[in-house]
């Protein structure tokens, strides 16, 4: 197993983990080959796949660092029970008769749990049809692709890191509580790369479940098509919002769900029912898959929880550079 740290040919690029965002047009530049999933898709190895969606990521960031995405010493604070020892400065206490404890610039005592929907909905990847390319990942693969990106950038930033998975062929997947060594996000990769696509998945259940269990307050991060009951997912957000959790959610579609590319009055069938439901033209079918995909991103806005759409076709980086600009906005 390879190690999951940024290796020492890239220890420079801390210092360029912070894209200009005053640059609105920063996120829509093109992005770096390695980010697109065409070429990850050649990468079999989930971890080799996280490791090249982090690294040329990071690659491609050019400006200095904001607290929160480096490891430089910043100032110092008041040491509180359940500070590591090893971080209290000896020398000011000597002088002061006080406790403090050096506060780097990467400190956020962050604890991160991915959430993935595994339900048959999330195995769809379309055939190449009409105007758009094929994806190279099904939803799933796309989303277990990103959350281990997110697994090993979070690691890199001294976080701690956790994962729920909802559903999928093998039924709900045990709860890893976040934690940060390297031998626990093997452990997280190791499920990731075991998880396949199946059966129903209440996606609004298995959070809510999370949120009467985990007690500690953290960042959630959803990966799923919200392809489920808006009203009840929504609420779930809600909840974990009031238990004082901060939410991302990443709505993961097929460009064939947006906008199909087939004949009018060509019927439906719910991969997770097996229910088939009666022919819809194409016009009125594009107009409520927009109505929902808008629906549920002024529910998650109105929680508030933060909402990025994307295609199992988009770069990689545009994921990313979404979550940079939370955690920028919470430090």
């Amino acid at each position: 197993m390879h190690r999951l740290d940024i290796p020492s040919s890239l220890k420079g690029v801390r210092k360029r983990l912070q894209v200009a965002f005053a640059e609105p047009e920063e996120a829509d530049r093109p992005p770096r080959e390695v980010l697109r999933p065409e070429f990850l898709a050649g990468l079999k190895r989930l971890d080799l796949r996280a490791r090249a969606v982090v690294q040329g990521f990071l690659q491609g960031l050019h400006k200095s660092p904001r607290r929160g995405f480096s490891v430089e010493f910043s100032d110092y604070r008041n040491f509180v029970r359940g500070d590591d020892p090893r971080w209290i400065d000896w020398r000011v206490f000597a002088r002061t008769d006080r406790l403090f404890v050096k506060r780097f610039e990467a400190e956020s005592a962050l604890r991160a749990t991915l959430v993935l929907d595994a339900s048959a909905s999330m195995g769809y990847r379309s055939l190449q049809r009409g105007s758009f390319a094929a994806p190279v990942f099904t939803k799933l693969g796309y989303a277990v692709t990103l959350a281990a990106a997110f697994a090993y950038l979070l690691q890199h930033q001294r976080d701690r890191v956790g994962l729920l998975n909802v559903g999928g062929a093998a039924g709900d997947g045990r709860y890893l509580p976040p934690r940060s060594s390297r031998q626990h996000i093997r452990r997280v990769l190791e499920e990731l790369s075991a998880l396949e696509a199946g059966g129903q998945a209440d996606i609004a259940s298995g959070l809510e479940t999370f949120a009467r269990q985990e007690r500690r307050r953290g960042l959630v991060i959803i990966f799923t098509d919200a392809l489920t009951g808006r009203a009840r997912l929504l609420d779930a957000l809600k909840r974990l919002r009031h238990r004082g959790h901060e939410i991302v959610l990443f709505m993961l579609w097929d460009p064939a769900e947006l906008d199909p590319p087939v004949a009018e009055g060509v019927g439906f069938r719910d991969p997770e029912t097996g229910v088939r439901l009666a022919p819809l033209p194409q016009a009125e079918y594009i107009a409520r898959a927009r109505a929902h995909l808008g629906e549920v991103r002024r529910g998650c806005l109105a929680t508030p929880a933060d909402f990025q759409f994307l295609l199992n076709t988009s770069p990689f980086d545009r994921a990313l550079y979404k979550f940079l600009r939370l955690r920028r906005r919470k430090h």
